[in-house]
C-alpha cells in the first residue's frame, strides 16, 4: 500500500479578505502521479506555493511523512525545501547570470557544494533533456521550451522524493506542450518521485494516475 508523503489538512488562504482556499484536506502518497486543475484564478498556484512552504496558510497543518512542518522558520522551511521538493515554476525562475548548466545544480550549490563538483552531474541531466549542447549558454538564448526543460532538470537535480510543477507548459504553444509533458511524465517516473502538476489542460491532465480539482475554493479528488 502506497504511503503517504505529505498531507495536509484544512488549508485556508486569503488575500486581501478575499478566500481563495477554504479548507483543503489533501493526501499525496509516494510515487504517485497528480495532476490539479481548476480555472484561472482557482487557486491552484497558491496551494502549490502553501505545501512548498514558499508561502504560509491562515489555517491549518502541513505534514511531511507525519511530521508538522506547517510552522518551520524562514530558513528552515528553505532547507526543508530544498532537500525534498523539486519545484517547477509557469515562468520557467531561471537565473539570467548563470549558465544553462549553473541553473541546474544551483540546488546542490545552495546546499554547500560547489559548481565545479556538480558540473558532471548537471550536464548528465542536461543530455537528459536533449540539451547538453547548450550547457555553456545563457538562458536568455533559450526558447521557452528549452528553458522549461532546463527548470525540470533542475528541479530534478537533488532526486527530491516530491515534485510540484506551476502550469509547467502554460507558456508553451501545443506542440511543445505535449513533448514538455512527455519529457516531464517520463522523467518523474523513471526517478520515482511523487509529482502534484497545476495544468489548465485537462487532455494533458488525463495522463495523471489521480485528477485532483479546485473550484470555489475547494478541492475535488477523481473527477
Amino acid at each position: 500500500m502506497p504511503k503517504a508523503l505529505l498531507h495536509a489538512t484544512k488549508l485556508r488562504k486569503a488575500y486581501e479578505g478575499r478566500p481563495i482556499l477554504e479548507g483543503i484536506d489533501l493526501v499525496l502518497e509516494e510515487k504517485r502521479f497528480y495532476a490539479l486543475v481548476g480555472h484561472s484564478g482557482s487557486g491552484k498556484t497558491t496551494l502549490l506555493y502553501l505545501l512548498a512552504l514558499l508561502e504560509r496558510a491562515d489555517e491549518g497543518e502541513i505534514f511531511w511523512r507525519g511530521e508538522p512542518v506547517h510552522n518551520l522558520s524562514p530558513r528552515s522551511a528553505a532547507a526543508w525545501r530544498n532537500t525534498h521538493i523539486g519545484f517547477v515554476f509557469q515562468f520557467f525562475h531561471l537565473i539570467a547570470e548563470l549558465r544553462v548548466w549553473e541553473n541546474v545544480a544551483l540546488p546542490a550549490v545552495l546546499r554547500g557544494s560547489s559548481f565545479r563538483r556538480e558540473k558532471g552531474r548537471a550536464i548528465e541531466l542536461l543530455s537528459q533533456v536533449g540539451l547538453q549542447d547548450r550547457a555553456n549558454e545563457l538562458p536568455t538564448r533559450l526558447s521557452g521550451g528549452e528553458q522549461q526543460r532546463v527548470a525540470i532538470a533542475r528541479a530534478l537535480f537533488l532526486s527530491p522524493p516530491l515534485i510540484l510543477a506551476d502550469e509547467p507548459t502554460g507558456n508553451l504553444d501545443s506542440e511543445q506542450a505535449v513533448r514538455i509533458w512527455k519529457l516531464f511524465t517520463d522523467l518523474t517516473r523513471q526517478v520515482g518521485a511523487s509529482v502534484l502538476v497545476a495544468t489548465h489542460n485537462l487532455i494533458l491532465a488525463e495522463s495523471a494516475d489521480h485528477i485532483l480539482q479546485l473550484s470555489h475554493g475547494r478541492l475535488y479528488q477523481n473527477v
